[in-house]
């Protein structure tokens, strides 16, 4: 059991991501001194995303279908890439992945991630309050979209799915007309998911967080942190600017995370995504859309279009592959989307755990260090909820989900994953 502990006076955030700024920020008005601490990143995993808050995807990603799609989907046929040259980087993660699988842990996966998604939405606009920037939410939510003859049938399974919090909507005949006009490539069936949304801007959300969280008070470092020593009464955190102390440290720093707890295991994959970003020239207006036969997310951030896609298993320090903006290019091309620029590419790694279930909480054989990594593609979606349930925790000892424990991956608390 996790040893009781007073609310903590100090925090030390980890991390410069989505997660880390509004876990920093919650804390900060909540009371505690706060230090954020991170290493200047201009395009972050979480700037780099679709920008979508996925409410639908209310169920966990490690079950038998999912696995399955590794072999129909494997690029270039599909999104799925696995980089042979780091096969010990997720050989071991695939097994755990695997475990991960059995109904009961499927089950609880399902519980709990389902919990924080009824939550993630109005998180979302209570944090756009406390912002007051309304402007950065989109509440229109987003239509996914199929090309192929087969177009009925899987939007119709799309209708039947669940989707949490989300509600399904079959869009009618004028809804497709207007895609079909704009694209090469008509459409043949699409369903309209209410009660989502998406962002209008990644880089204001982050730049507004890093300011509302100064202007609170907030100290914000830039610094790597190298090494953390939780032995003491507080905890030591070892950077490139000097030690720092505080009462409570949370390790938010996607896939660096792992090396900051050697003794714990951490079995995170740095699952790449890709994208490409080019100016629209005005001429797109229609809401967020997934092409759902390419796998390919298209979201409008005022004057620029971005693409998304792709699920690539690999080390976080490996070279990209280039053949996958090539792919993204090529679909954007081939949808016959408005250019008006040159594209730019980028990449970046989601933080994934084996269950693809966010680690959230506080350590048992250290209390002082807090988890809230490996929220694989639910990092944007997840991150005013996530805040919101640590600093409950953090401040008020209020209980998580088992299923979310990051020591559920250690002999000593008899998991199996």
């Amino acid at each position: 059991m996790t040893e009781a502990l007073p609310p903590p006076r100090s925090v030390l955030v980890l991390g410069g991501g989505i997660i880390a700024r509004t876990c920093a920020l919650r804390l900060q008005e909540q009371g505690c001194a706060v230090t954020l601490v991170a290493e200047p990143d201009s395009t972050p995993p979480s700037w780099g995303n679709a920008g979508h808050i996925a409410t639908e995807q209310a169920e966990v990603l490690a079950r038998l279908a999912t696995a399955t799609r590794v072999l129909s989907d494997h690029f270039p046929r599909g999104p799925v890439a696995l980089d042979w040259r780091s096969l010990p980087a997720w050989l071991p993660w695939s097994v755990r992945f695997l475990r991960a699988c059995l109904p009961g842990t499927v089950r609880r996966g399902d519980d709990a991630l389902r919990g924080l998604m009824l939550n993630a939405l109005p998180a979302w606009k209570r944090l756009i309050t406390t912002l007051d920037r309304p402007d950065l939410l989109d509440l229109r939510g987003i239509v996914k979209l199929w090309e192929g003859d087969d177009a009925e049938q899987k939007a119709a399974s799309a209708l039947q799915a669940d989707h949490g919090p989300a509600r399904a909507i079959r869009m009618e005949a004028p809804q497709i007309a207007a895609f079909n006009q704009f694209l090469s490539s008509p459409v043949k069936a699409g369903v309209h998911f209410a009660e989502t949304a998406h962002i209008t801007s990644p880089r204001d959300v982050l730049d507004t967080l890093l300011a509302r969280f100064t202007a609170a008070g907030g100290i914000a470092l830039s610094a790597r942190a190298l090494k953390i020593d939780h032995a003491a009464e507080t905890v030591r955190v070892s950077t490139t600017q000097g030690d720092l102390t505080a009462d409570r440290v949370v390790v938010a720093c996607g896939v660096r995370s792992g090396s900051l707890l050697p003794d714990v295991p951490v079995p995170l994959v740095a699952e790449r995504g890709y994208h490409v970003e080019w100016t629209h020239g005005g001429r797109w207006t229609l809401p967020n859309a997934v092409f759902e036969d390419r796998a390919v997310v298209v979201t409008r951030f005022g004057s620029r279009l971005r693409a998304t896609s792709f699920v690539e298993f690999t080390k976080d320090s490996s070279p990209p592959d280039p053949r996958k903006w090539e792919r993204l290019e090529a679909h954007v091309r081939a949808l016959g989307l408005p250019v008006a620029s040159d594209f730019a590419r980028w990449h970046g790694s989601r933080p994934t755990l084996p269950d693809y279930l966010p680690a959230l909480g506080s350590f048992s054989h250290a209390p002082r260090l807090v988890a809230a990594y490996g929220h694989n593609h639910l990092g944007l979606t997840l991150a005013p909820v996530t805040a919101e349930a640590l600093s409950a925790h953090i401040l008020r000892g209020a209980p998580l989900p088992t299923a979310f424990s990051p020591d559920r991956f250690s002999l000593r608390s008899g998991s199996r994953i």
